[in-house]
């Protein structure tokens, strides 16, 4: 939603911990953000007790990674975004990171999401599912409304069919 471009010297010291964070992992959309990496993520116990959305957008354990584009990752995966992390199956976790993966490649592909514009105000080319301009409309997968609800300070969009919380 925002941006803002830095210009320094590499070898000036740039004191911004979002920076920090973003250099020592590895992005989404490449090769090193692999299944194992992506299970040692939800692996220790803190995260294991944290719902979908709390494990994978927050803290910057995926940096760069927002609700925006996780609704669409979880709907992917059919996973709702309160389903604590503890209750998912080895297939379930292989399926979110195969979402992740994938959903992200596509986004990028496409240009960005069709909800935001890049510099030259242009739309991303990539059809969100999850979000506000969908609430109330079928979901293309099974026809059951888009639900928006109030969580963690923002919110989800969900499909109950798709997405059951259990």
């Amino acid at each position: 939603m925002y941006g803002g471009i830095y210009c320094f010297e590499t070898n000036d010291e740039f004191d911004n911990p979002y920076y920090s964070i973003a250099k020592e992992k590895p992005s989404p959309l490449t090769e090193a953000f692999d299944e194992t990496y992506f299970e040692q993520l939800l692996s220790p116990e803190a995260v294991q007790k944290l719902s979908l959305k709390a494990a994978l957008a927050t803290e910057q354990r995926i940096p760069g990674l927002g609700n925006g584009s996780l609704q669409d990752i979880l709907w992917n995966a059919n996973l709702h975004p309160k389903r604590k992390t503890n209750t998912l199956s080895d297939e379930e976790v292989q399926n979110l990171y195969n979402s992740l993966k994938q959903t992200l490649a596509e986004m990028t592909r496409m240009g960005g999401r069709s909800t935001e514009k890049d510099l030259f105000g242009q739309p991303g080319g990539y059809r969100v599912v999850m979000c506000v301009a969908n609430n109330g409309k079928p979901c293309p997968k099974c026809g059951t409304t888009i639900l928006k609800q109030a969580y963690m300070g923002g919110s989800i969009y969900t499909c109950s069919c798709c997405q059951a919380l259990s």
